[in-house]
């Protein structure tokens, strides 16, 4: 297992995160309502996004044949 792709270093999961816990942080039942309105919002430009910077992470592991990598 590779701790360099882990889901923090994906835009979605930076997008989700920010929308959902913008101030005032939600309660319980929000909460969910608020998660769910935001994943109904990611458009095919940001799914796409995604796939590409996934294809980049697992390259740079090829490349460095899994070694550490601090940050890219």
């Amino acid at each position: 297992k590779n701790s360099d792709l882990t889901p923090t270093n994906f835009i979605l999961w930076g997008y989700i995160k920010d929308r959902v816990f913008f101030p005032p942080l939600p309660v319980s039942e929000n909460s969910l309502k608020q998660c769910i309105t935001t994943v109904r919002c990611v458009d095919e430009d940001m799914l796409w996004c995604v796939w590409n910077k996934l294809d980049y992470h697992i390259d740079i592991c090829h490349v460095t044949k899994g070694s550490h990598i601090e940050h890219f």
